[in-house]
């Protein structure tokens, strides 16, 4: 990496010799006229090696900024910049005030207040020389973004679905509300997840358990009509479990959901969910007893013909 140093001569003592070896320590190759220019050589060759430099720096003082030579190394350095992407670094020694030429404007500055003490500043033009950024790692892409949301609801309606629905898989239908703030990895407030509860509560796909005074249920589960929801949407089988269901009911002499569980591949909590599903719309009757069984009576003469239709 290599850097061409514009100044005025009067500056050179009071500033621009230290800061030239300051670069030169941090591994920065500095173009300095007193280093680079012999006895008989002409001044052009400034301008002849500029352009093999990585970086310009101009340093606008109160002398500087009425110096035509440094104007036209700056005007030099613009072409360059334009040209060969050269980073043009003004640095602007604030010792004594004095307006700051217009045509740096619109490029961002290092202002040194004190060039007895700029530390903080000379470590900035340092790090944005090597490209060293203080822009924090890029983290992981936060994981609900990743579910498409079901239509009509949310990501994070979507999510809590998903969640809910992969558990079953696992566990009983029953969750703590700890449970679900962790399901969300702590991407959305509890207000958020409070209101996402509230709408699914409302559209019949889950059922809570509030305490006392408490907004925030201490308990909630998929509904019957959350499971085939969640199903629907996140079971790929789910159609070929639907038919096996209705097909067993049909064609076989079942009375439970254990015994369907028997004869078809299926979670036993779709199927379950099917047949309370059947339960509330009259397709069948039957009871649910108070471990979770379900017992199938019969079939009723409009649920019948509503099976075989969805069949065919």
């Amino acid at each position: 990496m290599k850097a061409f140093i514009s100044h005025d001569s009067r500056d050179k003592e009071r500033f621009v010799k230290e800061f030239a070896e300051k670069l030169m320590n941090k591994g920065i190759d500095v173009w300095y006229d007193e280093w680079e220019l012999k006895l008989g050589d002409s001044l052009m060759k400034i301008f002849e090696d500029m352009p093999d430099c990585d970086i310009f720096i101009t340093i606008i003082s109160k002398y500087s900024i009425n110096s035509k030579w440094v104007k036209e190394e700056c005007d030099s350095a613009f072409i360059k910049k334009i040209e060969n992407n050269m980073k043009f670094i003004p640095v602007i020694l604030m010792d004594e005030n004095f307006e700051i030429p217009h045509y740096l404007d619109h490029l961002v500055q290092s202002r040194i207040h004190n060039i007895d003490n700029y530390e903080s500043e000379f470590d900035k033009i340092v790090s944005d020389i090597w490209g060293v950024s203080k822009k924090p790692p890029l983290g992981d892409r936060p994981k609900y973004t990743s579910i498409t949301p079901i239509k009509g609801f949310t990501q994070l309606d979507s999510l809590i679905i998903q969640k809910l629905g992969e558990l079953l898989h696992s566990k009983n239908n029953m969750f703590s509300s700890d449970e679900i703030i962790e399901l969300t990895n702590n991407e959305f407030s509890k207000e958020d997840i409070l209101e996402s509860i509230q709408v699914l509560e409302s559209d019949y796909k889950l059922e809570c358990q509030y305490g006392l005074g408490s907004r925030f249920p201490y308990t909630l589960k998929l509904t019957p009509s959350g499971v085939i929801f969640y199903s629907l949407h996140y079971e790929e089988d789910f159609e070929t479990y639907m038919k096996d269901v209705v097909s067993t009911l049909l064609n076989e002499k079942v009375h439970s959901n254990e015994e369907i569980c028997k004869k078809i591949d299926c979670p036993k909590f779709i199927v379950n969910a099917i047949l309370e599903q059947f339960l509330n719309h009259r397709i069948i009757k039957g009871s649910k007893t108070v471990d979770g069984s379900i017992i199938i009576y019969e079939i009723t003469g409009k649920g019948r013909r509503q099976l075989k239709n969805f069949l065919d």
